[in-house]
C-alpha cells in the first residue's frame, strides 16, 4: 500500500493534458463529423480542414499519452485510498477504469470509422464519445463532492502540491 499523498508531478501533468486534448476534441468533433460525413459522400476522396485533421492528431496525442500514463500509474503507483466505504472504492476502481478503456476506444474507434469509412463504426465513436464526456463529468463532480462535502483532501491529490 502506498503511503504518498498525492500522485507525482508527471502524472498530474498528463491528467490534465489528456483531459484538456479531450475537451478540445470534443469541441472539434462537429469538423470531424462533417468532414466524415463529406468523404463518405465523395467515396473517400477530398481533403480535410484545419479542424478535421486537428481532431485526428489529438486522437494519436490522446492514444499515445494514455500509455504513457498507464506505465506511469504502474511505475509510480497511485496515492493510498481515502479512507471510505467499500462500495465507493468498489465505485471508484470501476469509474476510473471505464475511464481508461473509454480514453482508448474512443480514439480507436473513432480511427477505425476514419480508415474504414464505416458510417456504423462513425455511430459507434459518437456514442463512445458522449459516454466518455458523461463519465468525466461524473468523475469531475465527485472530486468537488469530496472536496467541498466530504472534506478528505482528493481533489488535492491530482493538483501539483508544495
Amino acid at each position: 500500500m502506498s503511503t504518498k499523498t498525492r500522485y507525482d508531478l508527471s502524472q498530474i501533468v498528463l491528467h490534465w493534458l489528456i483531459a484538456i486534448l479531450i475537451g478540445a476534441n470534443y469541441l472539434l468533433g462537429d469538423a470531424m463529423s462533417d468532414a466524415f460525413k463529406a468523404l463518405v459522400r465523395s467515396g473517400g476522396t477530398g481533403s480535410l480542414d484545419g479542424g478535421a485533421n486537428a481532431h485526428r492528431a489529438i486522437g494519436v496525442a490522446v492514444v499515445v499519452l494514455l500509455l504513457l500514463r498507464v506505465v506511469l500509474r504502474v511505475w509510480k503507483r497511485a496515492p493510498a485510498e481515502v479512507p471510505t466505504t467499500k462500495l465507493m472504492q468498489l465505485a471508484a476502481k470501476a469509474g476510473h477504469l471505464a475511464l481508461y478503456v473509454l480514453m482508448l476506444a474512443v480514439p480507436v474507434s473513432g480511427f477505425l470509422a476514419f480508415n474504414g469509412l464505416n458510417r456504423d463504426l462513425g455511430a459507434v465513436h459518437e456514442v463512445l464519445t458522449n459516454l466518455l464526456m458523461l463519465l468525466a463529468f461524473g468523475h469531475a463532480l465527485l472530486a468537488f463532492y469530496h472536496h467541498y462535502i466530504l472534506k478528505d483532501g482528493l481533489l488535492t491529490r491530482m493538483i501539483p502540491g508544495k
